[in-house]
């Protein structure tokens, strides 16, 4: 058990105190539109679809700048369906060019619209993005027809760096820039686990926001869709012997032990009895995900974890992101205990090296990676984990 002085838990609370203040500098109002938006902070000058988890939890101290950055999104989906992965300012721009989604949009701005109280119109703008999305997702990125999602660039899961998105020839982003075009690879069609649990995620949320808004036939054919998607995750994806999921190309499973496996159980794809056997198997171990400062994003077993640690590579540090997400999970699976344990470590990190609000952590170390500061998802883990450690 990491242990804390006095001295030490008045400092995190200082530090805490301040970071509602210190978001503000994420926050801007684009030429473009008349209310702030969210930023990912850190070099990241724009709003990112992945980063959209981030939105919900500072919605706790900014709940219209929250639920701006979703309508953002929303405003700027493409006629035929597909949401951008990143709006950026100053310049303006929009790309189109990948997915990289996790916590899915409609999920995502479920949550966010219910915490900030928006009017039923909201919600069911929400549903609508939601179903142009997923109808998009189902004809352009399902070329094997199994409910799946695939994946056609190494950025479209948001693993920089990580030898799973790049094994084959992958590149970074899709050709054309559009994230509909498929590269010619031998690899490809390439069915993505995570992707295709964020697609299931998705499903789910939009049942739920069917429901809401009185539409029972359609809240019944997104629980099928759903159960068809977690029916093939488990047929095609899941490796019993290992009990992890795996991405599939046309030459069979690729197996790279990588923190995707945690989005399966941010977006509810796993039994809590599966969840428990793999939990227990990989991130309760040393050799796997439960290094120092966990959870790196790449096991420390798996031969792809890249040693020679580096800055943005989701290749073995571990990331912000990955530890804001599992705030979404691990008290939802009877984790809170091993949540507060990685908290405290990660807070004694954040005091032994003045970390700067950094992107990435050193998983054997706690040394902050990158040069980049003030990231959002870290300030937003620090605040819940001091605030959940010690208090105010």
């Amino acid at each position: 058990m990491v242990s804390f002085s006095g001295s030490d838990i008045v400092k995190l609370q200082e530090l805490a105190a301040r970071i509602p203040g210190m978001l503000k500098q994420n926050l801007l109002t684009p030429e473009e539109r008349s209310t702030q938006v969210l930023l990912a902070g850190a070099d990241y000058t724009g709003c990112w679809l992945e980063h959209n988890q981030d939105c919900f939890f500072a919605a706790d101290f900014y709940p219209d700048e929250a639920w701006e950055t979703q309508k953002l999104f929303m405003d700027y989906q493409l006629q035929c369906g597909l949401i951008p992965y990143c709006v950026r300012f100053r310049p303006f721009r929009i790309f189109f060019s990948q997915l990289q989604t996790v916590w899915p949009f409609a999920r995502c701005a479920l949550e966010v619209a219910k915490k900030v109280r928006r009017p039923e119109a909201d919600f069911a703008a929400i549903y609508d993005a939601g179903c142009r999305y997923d109808q998009w997702l189902a004809l352009n990125r399902d070329r094997n027809g199994l409910d799946l999602v695939e994946m056609y660039c190494s950025f479209d899961t948001g693993h920089d760096n990580s030898p799973r998105v790049k094994d084959g020839g992958i590149a970074n982003q899709t050709e054309g820039a559009f994230a509909g075009n498929m590269p010619d690879l031998p690899c490809m069609p390439l069915i993505a686990a995570d992707l295709s649990a964020t697609r299931y995620g998705g499903v789910v949320a939009l049942a739920e926001l069917a429901e809401m808004l009185g539409k029972k036939r359609a809240a019944q054919r997104h629980r099928a869709t759903a159960e068809r998607i977690k029916e093939a995750m488990f047929k095609y994806l899941y490796d019993a012997e290992d009990e992890f999921f795996y991405d599939r190309s046309p030459s069979g499973l690729r197996k790279y032990r990588t923190e995707h496996i945690t989005r399966l159980f941010l977006n509810g794809v796993v039994t809590p009895e599966l969840f428990d056997r793999i939990y227990a198997r990989y991130f309760e171990d040393e050799n796997e995900f439960f290094t120092p400062y966990p959870f790196p994003s790449v096991s420390v077993s798996d031969p792809s974890f890249c040693g020679g640690i580096k800055p943005n590579c989701w290749g073995g540090n571990t990331q912000m992101l990955t530890l804001l997400r599992a705030l979404l999970w691990m008290d939802k699976y009877g984790r809170g205990a091993e949540l507060e344990e990685v908290m405290r470590r990660v807070l004694r990190a954040y005091l032994d090296y003045d970390n700067p609000f950094a992107q990435e952590l050193h998983p054997f170390t706690g040394a902050p990676l990158g040069n980049g500061e003030n990231y959002t998802p870290a300030m937003l883990f620090i605040y819940i984990a001091v605030q959940r450690s010690f208090g105010k």
